[in-house]
């Protein structure tokens, strides 16, 4: 780090994010003491994560393609939609605008196909906006993984993590194996800090050091932990396997390719620096709607292959049992049930949802973590499985426009 503690601090977090208040100026001086650096005063200074985090870090900007894939939008919302009841997790029916508004809601997106049968923001957000999509940028970690492997960049997930990042090799990630990073089983636990795990990550400039001060740790019989290091080690060795910032790798693979409508951005650890490749990919709604759909069609985008299938049929089956009886597999979710259906998460609310018996893909990003959108995501999906329904939203469907 350094740099006179990197501009001291740049600033002092512009001044405590411009003066909030003398008390926060305070606290924030202790936790400077305290820690011994940056991450502490940034993690008082913005204290939770918002959506629209892309403003407080350096970025890497992930490129699109010249135009836009079109996507097909109705010329009214359905009647169906507007009227709809939807449950939360406890049973409780409401009108889908009213959950919406109660789980806090900034975006939401609802495909069927290729056709947007309902999109509504709120909040200050519109369609327009780059939103963080915290851990689900984990889900799109795995699918460059699998990605790359399909190329022979990797050669197997039996690889160690030395095997492609020599300077980890006298670390304890060094014999970690690439698939018990992508199964969150390798068996570390974070650096030791006065701060939290999550905000060494969120809020450090310095991830390689971050990840140097993981131990071995005691874990569950299934050895499964949620972690951030894992998908943070991840992505060191995806970029030194493919030779390139995984910006660009997304950007080449990915973002390109289905043409998403908006460049995203990248949070760095500082600028110039690595990828937090363990979440903080900000885009549009729509551009993880179409992320969502690649999958819902099993890793084709317009009769090309993007992503193999045997890798997106293998990420969405059943995995590691974690400890709220979901199971997970390569960094993707699948709850308990026989709907077939998966999402990719985030920790404060974001979700890509994917349902193939309805061919259905939600998205929804909220700042609440105080929520389980599953019955209210399975409630829309099974509505749009009614012949009725699937005759109005064809009648409905006006021409495919790409949006931008």
């Amino acid at each position: 780090m350094n740099p006179i503690l990197t501009q001291a601090c740049i600033v002092f977090e512009r001044f405590v994010r411009d003066h909030r208040s003398i008390c926060a100026l305070a606290i924030a001086v202790a936790a400077l003491l305290l820690v011994g650096g940056c991450t502490g005063v940034r993690t008082v200074v913005h204290n939770f994560a918002d959506l629209d985090d892309h403003r407080i870090f350096a970025n890497r900007t992930v490129e699109r393609a010249p135009r836009a894939s079109a996507l097909r939008t109705l010329s009214r919302v359905p009647r169906f939609v507007t009227e709809m009841k939807v449950p939360d997790e406890k049973g409780k029916f409401r009108l889908l605008d009213q959950y919406l508004d109660e789980t806090n809601t900034a975006a939401f997106v609802v495909m069927q196909g290729d056709r947007v049968v309902y999109e509504r923001y709120s909040r200050g957000f519109d369609e327009r906006s780059l939103l963080n999509s915290f851990s689900i940028a984990k889900s799109i970690m795995a699918t460059l993984v699998g990605i790359a492997v399909a190329e022979g960049r990797i050669a197997s997930l039996e690889a160690t993590v030395a095997d492609y990042r020599p300077d980890f090799a006298g670390t304890p990630y060094g014999a970690v194996t690439l698939k018990s990073l992508l199964m969150m089983t390798s068996g570390m636990g974070d650096r030791a800090s006065m701060l939290p795990g999550r905000a060494q990550f969120y809020y450090g400039d310095d991830l390689h050091e971050v990840i140097e001060g993981s131990h071995p740790e005691s874990r569950p019989a299934n050895g499964w932990r949620y972690s951030e290091a894992d998908v943070q080690v991840l992505g060191f060795v995806l970029e030194a396997a493919v030779g390139r910032s995984v910006s660009a790798y997304l950007s080449e693979k990915l973002w390109k390719p289905l043409g998403m409508e908006s460049e995203a951005l990248w949070a760095t650890d500082r600028a110039g620096g690595m990828e937090k490749t363990f979440c903080c990919i900000s885009a549009r709604a729509r551009d993880f709607a179409r992320f969502g759909r690649l999958y819902l069609a099993n890793g084709e985008w317009n009769g090309e292959r993007i992503v193999p299938a045997a890798w997106t049929e293998r990420s969405v089956v059943p995995g590691v049992r974690t400890h709220d009886g979901y199971t997970h597999r390569h960094l993707w979710w699948s709850p308990e049930g026989d709907e077939g259906d998966f999402y990719a998460y985030g920790h404060n609310g974001q979700y890509v949802y994917v349902n193939p018996k309805s061919g259905t893909v939600i998205v929804k990003f909220s700042e609440t973590n105080r929520q389980d959108p599953l019955p209210m995501f399975r409630a829309v999906s099974n509505m749009l499985k009614s012949p009725e329904r699937l005759a109005e939203i064809d009648r409905l469907a006006a021409s495919a426009v790409a949006l931008r």
